[in-house]
């Protein structure tokens, strides 16, 4: 975490605390500065600007927004942005989430159950990655891919894929619920053969089927 105090006349103070428990140090922390926590201890900073208050900002893990090494990074990049004058909001729509096993797990947006629980309307579509031309050429076994629509808005929601290089496939799903893609258009993105994400294709194609019928 980087707690940085500024006045007009610019910075008088830089924290810099390292790891995921703000109050691991509490008794010095506080003698700098006394933050905000939320109920589950992590620093209450806004979610846009990623300040705690005027000119004092966390970033990465601290916030309790995401454990992620690649959020971090983000975060780090908005605060840089807003110390040098710009008006950089982070945006957390669409963050993936990625455990590099064998086979990589990844994931974005909601799940169906999350989902369900904001009282969306939802459609689903799955695939097996193992049946596709990548999955033979492989002898990829026991994968998944499940993908979460509004029915109402007709866009994507919500990715989950267990697979090779499921940190990579999932990339255009992110970009999609970020900038909120119609399902039609997904559905009409051709896929090179025989790439790990030609495992979308058909998926994209019934969930925008499954929106189209019900509209």
């Amino acid at each position: 975490m980087i707690v940085l105090h500024f006045t007009p006349a610019g910075a008088r103070r830089c924290t810099l605390a390292f790891g995921t428990d703000l109050a691991h140090d509490r008794d010095r922390m506080e003698r700098v500065v006394v933050p905000q926590r939320t109920e589950r201890g992590w620093l209450k900073v806004d979610p846009a600007t990623l300040e705690e208050r005027p000119g004092v900002f966390g970033a990465g893990d601290v916030t309790g927004l995401g454990g992620f090494t690649h959020l971090a990074y983000y975060h780090g990049q908005v605060v840089a942005r807003r110390l040098r004058g710009m008006d950089a909001r982070a945006d957390h729509t669409a963050v993936r989430r990625v455990t590099f096993t064998d086979p990589e797990v990844a994931s974005v947006g909601l799940s169906e159950a999350a989902a369900r629980a904001r009282g969306i309307d939802v459609v689903v579509a799955g695939a097996d990655p193992a049946e596709t031309a990548r999955g033979y050429i492989h002898d990829f076994h026991g994968g998944a891919l499940k993908l979460v629509g509004d029915r109402q808005r007709g866009v994507l929601i919500g990715a989950t894929l267990v697979t090779p290089r499921a940190g990579e496939i999932v990339g255009e799903l992110v970009l999609a619920i970020k900038l909120g893609t119609p399902l039609k258009t997904l559905a009409d993105v051709i896929h090179p053969f025989p790439a790990f994400n030609r495992v979308l294709g058909e998926s994209l194609d019934q969930l925008a089927a499954k929106a189209r019928r019900s509209s």
